[in-house]
Order: structure tokens, then sequence, then C-alpha cells
């Protein structure tokens, strides 16, 4: 009885592994995990009225997730062309495809006070 218990559980958690493994969406190359960033800064409205447009992205890559940081596009929408400050940034995890952001207003609509940290999103 104790045998097939054990062998029970072990098929359970076999299949949990693999259901999981299934469900995930690796990220394999920078534009993939651009246009994941592109599609949570539209669907959250971070952009505003004018979305991404006026927005420039630069793209950092380790071992494990690509580093998207955000920065207005000053020279698009008419400001110093000469000047790019950072919005906010993500990170997207590369076995995972998961987003992380570090956007104030969006620590915030999560009731969090912003303290620079990255936030799971979407």
């Amino acid at each position: 009885m104790k045998k097939i218990f054990n062998k029970k559980i072990g098929v359970l958690i076999f299949s949990l592994v693999c259901a999981g493994l299934a469900n995930a969406a690796p990220v394999r190359s920078e534009n993939e995990a651009l246009r994941l960033v592109q599609n949570s800064i539209a669907k959250h409205k971070f952009g505003g009225s004018q979305g991404t447009e006026c927005m420039r992205f630069y793209i950092d890559e380790t071992d494990e997730e690509f580093e998207i940081d955000v920065r207005s596009n000053n020279m698009k929408c008419g400001g110093d062309p000469n000047v790019e400050p950072r919005l906010f940034s993500y990170s997207v995890n590369k076995r995972t495809g998961k987003l992380a952001t570090d956007n104030i207003s969006y620590a915030n609509s999560l009731g969090l006070e912003w303290d620079g940290s990255y936030n799971p999103i979407d």
C-alpha cells in the first residue's frame, strides 16, 4: 500500500512539473522581449495617448533575462534632442517570459510605495 501511495505522489509531482514547463513561454530574442514590453506598455497605458511613439528602448541581455530601459524620445516628440530621460525599465525572464517593471505609476496602482523595486506585471 505504501509503495503504491509513493508511486502516485511521484506521478503527481512529475505531472505538475511537466505542466509548469509546458506553460512556460521562453523568450529567445530581443525582438520577442521588446514586443512583450510594448504590449504591456499599451495595455497599462504607460505612454498615455501617444502610446510608445515617444519612447525609445535600450536592451541589455544577461544569461537569465532581457533588461529594457524605456526612455523618452524627445527628438521625435519636440523636446531637446540631446536628452532622453529614463522613464522606467522592464525585465523579461528568458525562460518563462515573465515581465517585471519598476514603473512608478504601476507600483502606486498596486498600493505600493515606490522604492525602485521591480514588480511582476501582466
